[in-house]
């Protein structure tokens, strides 16, 4: 078996895999005999079915699937052997006068490659902040702490402060479906979801009000309030909802002391307020530098992205996008659709040329780490800051038994490698800057 190249560019080139009958030739008779002991054609006895018949049944198809098996082999191991990227998947082309009995067989197939750069990452400079948080925003993830722990206060009236537990269900008319299909929604808002909170502020403990499927198309902002995005509103099954207050109440912001301190990070963690913002702040600061840090590595892939010469194998490309899509059918349509998505491809080129170059690798500890930190963060959304870290892992274990998971963690692992990467080898022109300040350069 031989592999040989023809290059139509320095990107592009036909491959053809040559196969003699002999490469493939004992494991047909193999599968054959295997075949014949086993077949039960009616008329003989199982495994006394003539060779002669087996094979004039059966030889082909057995011949072809281990010819496009080796050829298959062949071609990934000459790919690999030559370090060559492919842009897209080999195109195969047709073979006019396949014949499994020729001594010798050719497949040639189409194939599109990345282009042989080099990407000096020290030459590429942009803005690094150092992002700190101010007092403002440290008070104000304190008092969010409190909030999250308040003690709720009985009220006699909805007033500005109170925070209101209502159920919306739907009306169903005389003679309708079963209001059992249309189970109701509790939602709780307060002052700040302005058009709910006008809608129900001056109704007493279980009263209600009507609400009609036009008023929440026409006010979308009620309807998302109201728990109703507008895919659900367009498919509500009735013309009217009823709103009713099931419960309503103040907030007591917790006390700043040790109880508080507890429920947040653990027993013993934290023993006063000043203990409690300088970790506040720290963790402020981080979250705050992880996304700088972002902003610059972002920065410098833009700048690559526009100064790198990156040939692309167009020729190929609308070839292979003829092959996989049927609905793109002419040559210019496949055009059009490659202008799109030339800037898309040429970023991914860039960014596996660099994460080949720094030898950035991925293995199941990589992801399954990234997995347990996702899941810490979920947990602090809702104030645990303290499970154990074999119950970290277990809802971790089980995030990546869902493949779609696996390769968006492992896409985010593999990123984070290279912002790593990149933050130590392109030039910083570092500032120090307020979290505000930073908001308005991202603005720009």
């Amino acid at each position: 078996m031989n592999v040989t190249a023809q290059n139509h560019d320095d990107v592009s080139a036909l491959l053809t895999v040559t196969i003699d009958r002999a490469d493939y030739k004992d494991n047909v008779e193999k599968q054959l005999h295997n075949f014949a002991k086993n077949a039960q054609v009616p008329g003989f006895r199982k495994g006394k079915v003539p060779m002669s018949m087996v094979k004039r049944q059966y030889e082909a198809g057995i011949a072809f699937e281990e010819i496009n098996k080796q050829v298959s082999e062949a071609l990934n191991k000459y790919v690999n052997e030559n370090n060559l990227k492919l842009v897209g998947q080999p195109i195969p082309q047709p073979v006019d006068d396949f014949d499994h009995n020729k001594e010798q067989l050719s497949v040639s197939f189409e194939v599109g490659y990345e282009p042989n750069i080099t990407i000096d990452l020290a030459k590429y400079s942009a803005p690094y902040y150092k992002v700190e948080a101010s007092d403002k925003e440290i008070n104000q993830s304190v008092e969010n702490m409190q909030k999250r722990f308040a003690e709720q206060v009985p009220q006699d009236k909805i007033g500005k402060d109170s925070h209101v537990a209502l159920q919306v269900s739907q009306i169903v008319e005389e003679g309708a479906e079963g209001e059992h299909n249309h189970p109701p929604k509790n939602v709780t808002i307060n002052a700040d979801n302005k058009e709910a909170f006008q809608l129900v502020k001056s109704l007493k403990m279980d009263e209600s009000i009507k609400v009609s499927k036009a008023d929440l198309q026409s006010n979308e902002e009620l309807a998302k309030e109201l728990g109703f995005n507008k895919a659900d509103v367009d498919h509500l099954h009735h013309d009217e909802l009823e709103v009713t207050v099931k419960d309503f109440y103040g907030l007591n912001n917790h006390e700043l002391n040790q109880e508080l301190f507890d429920k947040v990070y653990g027993e013993g963690t934290i023993s006063s307020e000043e203990e409690l913002k300088n970790k506040v702040k720290t963790e402020l600061d981080e979250y705050f530098q992880q996304n700088a840090d972002i902003f610059f590595v972002n920065k410098v892939l833009e700048q690559i992205t526009e100064k790198e010469e990156v040939q692309l194998p167009e020729t190929f490309l609308k070839k292979w996008l003829m092959f996989n899509n049927e609905n793109i059918r002419t040559e210019e349509q496949a055009a059009e659709v490659l202008e799109a998505e030339k800037a898309t491809i040429k970023h991914q080129i860039i960014e596996g040329k660099l994460m080949n170059d720094n030898e950035i690798k991925l293995d199941y500890a990589d992801v399954l780490a990234q997995a347990e930190q996702l899941v810490r963060n979920q947990l602090a959304i809702y104030g645990i800051h303290h499970l154990p870290d074999e119950e970290v892992q277990k809802y971790a274990v089980e995030m990546l038994k869902d493949q779609n998971q696996i390769q968006q963690i492992s896409s985010e692992v593999a990123m984070a490698k290279l912002k790593d990467v990149i933050l130590e080898k392109a030039t910083k022109k570092e500032t120090k800057i307020s979290h505000d300040e930073f908001l308005e350069e991202i603005k720009k």
